[in-house]
């Protein structure tokens, strides 16, 4: 494509186009190391690096010659994942949603005994008490339960966000928060009770640890490099994997791996699909998901 050039009436040619400026970034610094005049803009969220007509061709030569390179050695394996946004709109209203529960919960408001609405009771939930399993995911022990899961949910969010859009990644982690208090429920016995975010937290470092190692992110590495994401977040599940869940500190460890299966097994599939850019669709799912957490909280209080 020639456009107008920024220096005078000599056409300039795009030589690349993409979303990501970490690869217009590299770019450049081959363009100057071989001395091309270039120049960068941004037309309709695209970035643009174009070159006067003459050093086209030569252009073109060297960033395949470099691609090319980055390709065949395995020290430069890595596949980078397109970010779609920064992600801190979702972990600003994930903070928001545990924040407000907190204090609702510690002091009754409304005069409403929301622990005892919103947690997760397993005989409740066999009995088609299904908001329960949306509903405990806001509630907490103490601050220290709290703290740790704003902290950790917080983190693995953020990437998510970064990743996959911060309205399709907090429906994917709640969807598996979701999933992993049902699975949980199937397994535990009768009388079990639980609380915390922890489900979703864990459910959002598999979706994170799908996602990345089904986009292929060490493709062009040996295989044990290509299963390090997994291999990673098995290891953080168990490392991480003990802090406290259940109703008064007591640890729900397989409410951590249900939600990380969980996730897991949704990060497998957004993998599979073309994730939309739209802020509108990011908004779209995102307001899903807040309509899923008020509907939970709604039905739970007035079947109460």
């Amino acid at each position: 494509m020639s456009v107008s050039g920024p220096f005078g009436a000599e056409p300039w040619v795009v030589v690349l186009e993409g979303r990501d400026p970490r690869y217009a970034d590299e770019a450049i610094f081959v363009l100057r190391a071989i001395g091309i005049e270039h120049a960068l803009t941004r037309l309709e969220g695209m970035w643009q690096l174009s070159v006067p007509a003459a050093s086209a061709s030569r252009a073109s030569t060297e960033l395949a010659a470099y691609h090319a390179e980055l390709q065949a050695d395995p020290r430069h394996g890595r596949i980078k994942i397109e970010e779609i946004s920064h992600g801190w709109f979702g972990v600003i209203a994930y903070a928001a949603v545990l924040l407000v529960a907190g204090v609702a919960a510690n002091q009754d408001l409304l005069g409403q005994d929301w622990l005892r609405t919103g947690r997760l009771d397993v005989d409740r939930v066999l009995a088609g008490e299904w908001w329960r399993t949306v509903t405990a995911l806001c509630l907490h022990a103490d601050v220290g339960h709290l703290g740790g899961n704003l902290a950790f949910g917080s983190f693995f969010g953020l990437f998510a966000g970064r990743y996959l859009g911060s309205g399709v990644a907090w429906l994917g982690i709640l969807m598996g928060g979701l999933l992993g208090n049902a699975l949980n429920s199937l397994i535990q016995p009768s009388g079990h009770l639980a609380i915390g975010a922890s489900t979703a937290v864990f459910a959002a470092l598999g979706l994170l640890a799908a996602y990345t190692w089904r986009r292929g992110f060490f493709r062009q590495t040996s295989w044990k490099t290509r299963a390090a994401p997994v291999t990673a977040a098995i290891g953080l599940l168990a490392f991480v994997g003990t802090g406290g869940g259940g109703e008064g500190g007591n640890v729900d460890i397989i409410a951590h791996l249900t939600g990380f299966i969980a996730g897991f097994a949704i990060g497998v599939l957004l993998a599979l699909w073309s994730l939309p850019r739209r802020r509108r669709i990011q908004t779209y799912t995102g307001g899903v998901a807040a309509a899923i957490l008020v509907a939970a909280w709604v039905w739970g209080s007035v079947a109460s």
